[in-house]
């Protein structure tokens, strides 16, 4: 009877073993959402799953074994060679979500960042610093500054476990070299974004500021999972049978909307642990990719036709 009660399906698109490399899972599933941006869709990739099991080596990986996102930075600067009958503008982002407070990375003694629904643009954020960059090593460079100011803590379960959500943004832009100043622009987020872990305090552990810590991050989790769950449900549309999504209810959420609400290409890597102490949150994980492999997205080519990109703007001065 209890092992009846353990049988359980799940639906997924892919299945990686341990024996895949980040390379493989990257042209598996991630590659072509970072194509879609550079086509001028919005476009995001997040791991989810339980502290331990691999997320931030998935998304930053090492030296030897690239991670997604260093990937995904390469693949944007051979997509500019491979268009040359189009110009592009990259700027970058860093951002952390610490106990439901965001820090610039880029930045960090910036204060007062807001989250606010602009009438043209939707969600922005006001206060972050968007360095505009020529290069993937430029790029990287700044992601290694920032993580010297990320929030990073010793658990029993992870030596090196994160203490917040990270959240890369490569703002987009591009244009046809030969069309007149009135052309419109496209202009694109492609975010990548490394959620820490759920935690299970008995078997971290935890006291004091960590234990703090991690009530922040289950609840901003917990509430990304309400998202995905109202999101996923068919028959009542966008948001239950009242309509509504809570997203303002964790900056995460807030943050992420833009992508989650469907106007964006979206791939999700969700980590398990094959541990049976850790059967409950790999079915929670398995459970929350089931529920957001039913959302249905319809994603939209983003094209600026006034005069406020900043691309508009640099090839103004140039002139």
């Amino acid at each position: 009877a209890a092992d009846k009660e353990r049988q359980h399906s799940y639906e997924f698109d892919f299945l990686y073993h341990p024996e895949h490399s980040t390379d493989y899972i990257y042209g598996d599933s991630v590659h072509r959402v970072v194509a879609a941006a550079m086509q001028g869709f919005h476009a995001s990739v997040f791991t989810y799953g339980q502290t331990s099991t691999g997320k931030t080596h998935t998304i930053f990986g090492t030296s030897t074994d690239p991670g997604l996102l260093p990937q995904a930075v390469d693949d944007t600067f051979r997509y500019v060679d491979l268009i040359p009958n189009r110009e592009f503008l990259f700027r970058v982002s860093y951002l952390e979500c610490y106990n439901e407070q965001i820090h610039d990375l880029l930045n960090p003694e910036a204060t007062g960042i807001r989250i606010v629904q602009d009438p043209s643009k939707g969600v922005v954020l006001r206060g972050v610093k968007e360095q505009v960059v020529m290069s993937s090593e430029q790029i990287f460079g700044l992601i290694h500054s920032g993580e010297a100011h990320r929030h990073i803590g010793t658990t029993n379960v992870n030596e090196k476990s994160s203490r917040s959500h990270t959240i890369f943004r490569l703002i987009i832009e591009s244009k046809d070299r030969s069309a007149g100043r009135a052309a419109p622009v496209r202009v694109s987020n492609l975010n990548l974004v490394d959620l820490a872990g759920s935690e299970n305090a008995k078997m971290a552990n935890t006291s004091g500021a960590r234990q703090q810590e991690a009530r922040f991050i289950n609840q901003s989790l917990l509430t990304l999972s309400t998202v995905i769950f109202k999101l996923s449900e068919p028959r009542r549309g966008a948001g239950g049978a009242d309509g509504h999504v809570p997203y303002r209810n964790s900056k995460l959420t807030r943050i992420l909307q833009p992508s989650l609400s469907g106007n964006a290409h979206i791939a999700i890597i969700c980590t398990v642990s094959p541990a049976v102490r850790c059967l409950e949150e790999t079915h929670n994980t398995l459970k929350f990719a089931s529920r957001a492999k039913r959302i249905k997205h319809r994603a939209q080519q983003n094209e600026v036709a006034d005069q406020s990109t900043l691309l508009q703007e640099y090839r103004e001065e140039i002139e």
